[in-house]
């Protein structure tokens, strides 16, 4: 039985992956190079510091300052959300139909929780979630399964009664790696890939999350 929801954000509630990949190439790319899309793509779902530190031990700078690098992409993502980003097609009627049922809500997100907070007031669904929740305070981000675990633990359900809604491939196997059910909804470009069928459920927008999917879900 599904007695709790966990939402990623990036690229799932809101439509900010493509300004994560803007921030990190402006930022990167005045340090040392941008990554291309593919580099960028392997990153996605990982804690910033992983991010970083992967990235200046392929194409290190000098002057290295891990909290200063994190800092720059930071509050360079935090602007261009804000000024370019929309929610996502489905995110407020998907909200809406646990909210109706009264099934907790939490989000857990690699962001840093400051990031998460500002955005998630900035489009007025901070008060949806019981808790709001930060792989940068993992030992491990994604794919690793701790972020979702803990959250778990926050909403006082067992990981099984947890379903995740995730975008990236390593959130699903975050979340898989957790024990809980995941639906997927990636990214255009990514839809047709074999790996992300290994997600209980596999949508092309939360638009088309419903009620019988749910109790299909449940069962």
């Amino acid at each position: 039985m599904i007695s709790a929801i966990i939402f990623d954000m990036d690229g799932l509630l809101v439509d900010s992956e493509p300004w994560w990949r803007v921030a990190e190439s402006n930022v990167f790319g005045k340090l040392s190079c941008a990554p291309t899309q593919h580099e960028f793509e392997t990153m996605m779902g990982r804690q910033i510091r992983e991010v970083i530190l992967h990235w200046h031990s392929i194409k290190p700078w000098e002057n290295f300052s891990l909290e200063q690098t994190r800092e720059e992409i930071i509050s360079e993502v935090e602007k261009l959300v804000k000024q370019n980003a929309a929610l996502l097609p489905g995110v407020e009627k998907t909200i809406r139909f646990f909210s109706g049922r009264k099934i907790p809500m939490a989000l857990a997100s690699s962001s840093p929780l400051k990031l998460i907070a500002n955005l998630m007031s900035h489009y007025g669904l901070a008060e949806k979630f019981r808790f709001m929740n930060s792989a940068e305070n993992e030992l491990h981000g994604k794919p690793h399964p701790d972020v979702f675990l803990t959250t778990a633990k926050m909403l006082n359900v067992n990981a099984e009664n947890c379903l995740v809604f995730e975008d990236s491939y390593n959130g699903l196997l975050a979340a898989k790696a957790a024990g809980m059910k995941c639906v997927t909804v990636p990214a255009k470009e990514h839809f047709a890939q074999e790996k992300f069928d290994v997600a209980d459920l596999k949508l092309r927008s939360l638009e088309e999350f419903s009620e019988t999917l749910f109790y299909k879900l449940s069962g």
